[in-house]
């Protein structure tokens, strides 16, 4: 696992940069690449779908971000074009072109509150 000099990311984070579509590209790590990513100090506890997932998230300079999801054991990564924990306009963002499916599915579990609430 040889790391960048300058921007301090492993070879396996660079190749998301690399990649043109990398919004589909999505990696699968062994423990110990994770567990390096963890013991770096550059990703922080984060949320996201699924939500039974353990999850972590690293600002890049350029507002996106990379996402480790590690669920039933396997850990993956990938890249998202907005980080959510950078601005309410990037969360805004990342929820509306990246997540979507679980946006809409908050909404609709929020209004259902609402209206219960209402009655």
């Amino acid at each position: 696992m040889r790391r960048m000099s300058s921007e301090a990311y492993f070879d396996f984070e660079s190749e998301l940069f690399a990649e043109r579509d990398f919004a589909s590209r999505e990696i699968g790590l062994t423990d110990s690449q994770a567990e390096a990513l963890l013991e770096s100090g550059h990703y922080r506890r984060s949320t996201g779908f699924p939500y039974t997932a353990t999850q972590y998230r690293r600002s890049n300079a350029d507002g996106s971000c990379m996402h480790l999801v590690w669920r039933d054991g396997e850990p993956r990564l990938h890249r998202d074009l907005y980080d959510p924990h950078a601005s309410p306009m990037s969360l805004y963002m990342h929820l509306t072109s990246e997540a979507s499916t679980e946006c809409a599915a908050t909404c609709a579990l929020a209004w259902s509150v609402v209206r219960l609430l209402a009655r």
